[in-house]
């Protein structure tokens, strides 16, 4: 009798774990990444998780265009239906489960956003003269602007 209580008393305090982690890396490295909503560091990130399926990663960087894909965490075989519950809660050792993800990320064409501003604020400048010669071409006036009244001081 006191054999299979010491066997079960061993089965639960040698029980091991599973550690689930993602590897978000990125091409450059360095860019943001949300998971799921989350922020979770730069690239490379190590982000644990806890359960299998569908994530959303989203990697943002400067000078690059954002990325956003739907990636699978799919489980290995020992999280499969019935061996889980052998791993989780009587194998005695530590599993690591580590699945990468890579991603690509494309520099933007926008350049120097500095030049990008000044562009359009002289082609605001030029839609703009453009709009009044056609008013004054066409005779048509500007409705008044009303001036800023100032704010009464009587209570």
């Amino acid at each position: 009798m006191r054999l299979p209580i010491t066997a079960i008393l061993a089965c639960v305090i040698c029980t091991g774990c599973i550690e689930r982690t993602l590897l978000i890396q990125s091409d450059p490295p360095g860019a943001n990444v949300c998971i799921d909503g989350d922020a979770c560091g730069t690239t490379p990130a190590t982000v644990p998780f806890s359960a299998y399926g569908k994530r959303e990663v989203y990697l943002q960087m400067p000078g690059h265009f954002s990325r956003k894909e739907v990636i699978d965490v799919n489980p290995p075989v020992y999280a499969w239906f019935p061996l889980d519950f052998v791993f989780d809660v009587c194998w005695p050792f530590t599993i690591r489960d580590e699945q990468t993800f890579k991603f690509t990320l494309q520099p933007s064409d926008l350049g120097d956003t500095k030049a990008l501003e000044t562009r359009a604020h002289e082609f605001t400048d030029r839609a703009k003269a453009m709009l009044e010669r056609e008013r004054v071409k066409r005779g048509v006036s500007l409705p008044p602007t009303k001036a800023a009244e100032p704010a009464s001081t009587s209570r």
